[in-house]
């Protein structure tokens, strides 16, 4: 019901406008005569600051500034494979335990990804204790026996144990038959093409992880409208999952090669992600600008569109002119003027609605001009 009543009151109110404006001619004599051929003009309407408020009238100013068209393109977000880091096999071995497994499971730099069993690991590590022991029997040849340490250590470290896996061997005095290897970056676990238990050789493939602080989003462009992008730094992208918010991204790359008769061109776009929280598979939607030009633009919502296309421009204090216009590109927000408004006029950017109402009631009461 309360919708209903609005509804008829602002209808009423339009109408009031209407007639009041149809009226100042018998009641305001004198303003009727200072602005006689604005009340015979039926695309004029003067409104004091009373109607101006209960018509919601707000004003925006016509002015040049650059303006382009938008063209929308749908695409998938994919991890960067420029980003991708294969962790191999060091060593010669057997997989004695697999810490991660999942697919697409978060893996933190530093994080223990495998356990592996190694005589050649086992044999290295006992040089290792065995140079320690002579280095503490032959005092007297120092050097050489700091030489031969050293030179196990090194080894160590080069089949990928760490230097605190290494300072615990030479503290505990004993060779270790498992070692535990770490993550070298953080990420995403894309592939797993090893199983536990599985041996190895040095060099094999046995993760693939996927660093997720910088995405892709992967589209689909026609060939003929590729140059579009090399005229823009970046475009904006909004997601299915969070339809509030707005990102950047940055064309990396369009297929150089294009077959005979294709018309579709697959391009890719880099977006940031240090939060971690767009996610693989997302839904994106990227906003291509296009045809780029300073122009002269005024609001969208200033445009009435019907028979032709109009916008009310404020004349004067509480007079409002309907004019005739020519529009050019648009967006969503904006309209170029091509003709009808000049650089620097106050349009009504909300509001219009009510002024074309009150103009069409003024005029369909018969009373447009008349002496009341």
């Amino acid at each position: 019901m309360k919708t209903k009543y609005a509804t008829i009151g602002r209808w009423a109110l339009l109408a009031g406008i209407a007639l009041i404006v149809s009226c100042t001619g018998d009641k305001e004599p004198h303003a009727a005569h200072e602005a006689g051929s604005a009340a015979a003009n039926m695309d004029m309407i003067t409104l004091n600051e009373r109607e101006e408020l209960y018509a919601n009238i707000t004003l925006d100013t016509a002015r040049i500034k650059p303006i382009s068209e938008t063209t929308t393109l749908v695409g998938k977000t994919a991890f960067d494979e420029r980003k991708i880091v294969v962790v191999t096999s060091r060593i010669r071995g057997r997989i004695d335990r697999l810490f991660v497994r999942n697919p697409l499971a978060p893996v933190r730099q530093g994080q223990p990804l495998y356990a592996l069993y190694s005589e050649e690991l086992l044999s290295l590590e006992n040089e290792l204790l065995n140079a320690l022991r002579q280095q503490e029997k032959f005092g007297a040849m120092q050097e050489a026996m700091n030489q031969l340490v050293e030179s196990a250590r090194q080894r160590l470290l080069l089949y990928g144990l760490t230097a605190a896996q290494v300072r615990e061997i030479e503290r505990s005095g004993e060779a270790s038959s498992l070692i535990t290897f770490y993550s070298p970056v953080s990420g995403y676990l894309t592939e797993l093409p090893v199983s536990q238990g599985q041996y190895v050789e040095m060099g094999a493939p046995l993760f693939r992880i996927a660093d997720a602080s910088a995405l892709w989003i992967e589209s689909q462009m026609y060939t003929s409208e590729l140059h579009w992008l090399s005229k823009q730094p970046s475009v904006l992208v909004t997601f299915e999952a969070f339809p509030d918010e707005t990102y950047s991204a940055v064309p990396v790359f369009d297929n150089p090669t294009v077959e005979p008769g294709q018309k579709i061109s697959l391009v890719r776009f880099m977006i940031k992600n240090r939060e971690r929280k767009i996610k693989p598979g997302m839904m994106a939607y990227l906003s291509v600008r296009r045809n780029e030009k300073r122009a002269l633009v005024i609001p969208k919502s200033a445009i009435l569109i019907g028979s032709m296309t109009t916008a009310w421009v404020k004349t004067a204090d509480g007079m409002y002119e309907n004019r005739a216009i020519a529009t050019g590109i648009q967006n969503k927000q904006e309209v170029e003027v091509l003709s009808g408004i000049k650089v620097g006029e106050a349009v009504v950017a909300t509001g219009a609605y009510a002024l074309q109402s009150a103009q069409v009631l003024k005029s369909g009461t018969g009373m447009g001009g008349m002496k009341m």
